[in-house]
């Protein structure tokens, strides 16, 4: 198999970093795999701790040897992670052809490269599916495999091709059409989860991601158990809060089978851990879709 290069966005985050790399090197391919690891640069007028902080960070992406081959790029001051990121993912696919990208507070399961790398080997040709994602809400359910779904894009561990990324449209020209068309905005919307109010802010780079995708009605491969975890929602991230999040890793490797259509069943347990009314779902439900909501607006709005 033609293993995918990883990226990596570090910033300012030594032990969270520490904690991304140590994961990934435990992978299976970790030691086949090429790892770009892009450093940013310090804001303008930074103090002291946070000069700090990114030269720490710096020392810990060059204390092991994480992957077979690692590739560091230092920015010399700060893009913020909207520029970072599609600067850095724009370079490395149109190199390669295709790339798994991660950020510094992910935890993987040592099956996630095989699961990325297995999932854009079978999906490459379908020109519908833009995404193989890795990370899963702790959905109610028993099964252990894939499904595709509407839901295309998730920023919490995930791969692409060089031709589904190309398609990235950051101008979103047609922004509030969505949000004043009813029927649009509840078709772009994802259950309860108001993705059509973050398409105000400029600088999330994975809104205009979800855009793209969406504009061509494109498809995400999704894992029914994660493969991911989020370590950085506990204060140390720049718009992020504190809170928990509630995932256990598959610890097994996921058996992939090749998908042909969106499946309803699973997709409609999505939906209702989006919904936040007790029609559909328990209170108990009710009160993990909403912190559930918070963690992915809290992401996805980091930049």
């Amino acid at each position: 198999m033609n293993l995918a290069p990883v990226i990596l966005f570090v910033y300012n985050r030594p032990w969270h970093t520490e904690q991304t790399l140590n994961a990934l090197m435990l992978n299976k391919y970790a030691n086949k795999s090429v790892l770009y690891i892009y450093c940013d640069g310090p804001k303008p007028n930074a103090p002291i701790e946070e000069i700090n902080k990114i030269s720490e960070v710096r020392q810990i992406v060059r204390k092991k040897k994480w992957c077979k081959e690692i590739v560091i790029i230092e920015r010399d001051e700060n893009l913020g992670l909207f520029k970072n990121v599609i600067d850095g993912i724009t370079t490395i696919v149109n190199k390669y052809g295709n790339i798994i990208v991660l950020e510094d507070d992910l935890i993987s399961s040592p099956y996630f490269l095989t699961y990325c790398n297995e999932g854009l080997e079978m999906y490459k040709k379908e020109q519908n599916v833009y995404s193989i994602n890795a990370f899963q809400f702790p959905l109610e359910t028993n099964r252990v495999d894939t499904f595709l779904s509407p839901l295309a894009t998730s920023s919490w561990g995930w791969a692409t091709w060089k031709d589904r990324w190309n398609i990235l449209d950051i101008s979103i020209k047609n922004k509030e059409q969505i949000q004043n068309h009813f029927f649009l905005k509840s078709r772009f919307n994802f259950a309860d989860y108001d993705y059509a109010a973050m398409l105000n802010n400029p600088k999330s780079w994975a809104i205009k991601w979800y855009y793209s995708v969406f504009l061509r009605n494109g498809l995400g491969l999704f894992p029914t158990k994660p493969l991911i975890t989020n370590i950085g929602l506990d204060g140390s991230g720049e718009n992020c809060g504190t809170e928990t999040v509630y995932s256990t890793l598959m610890s097994s490797k996921m058996v992939l089978s090749k998908k042909e259509v969106i499946d309803i069943d699973f997709y409609e347990l999505m939906l209702n851990y989006f919904t936040k009314t007790d029609s559909i779902t328990s209170k108990k439900r009710k009160k993990n879709s909403i912190y559930s909501l918070k963690y992915y607006i809290k992401r996805m709005l980091k930049f």
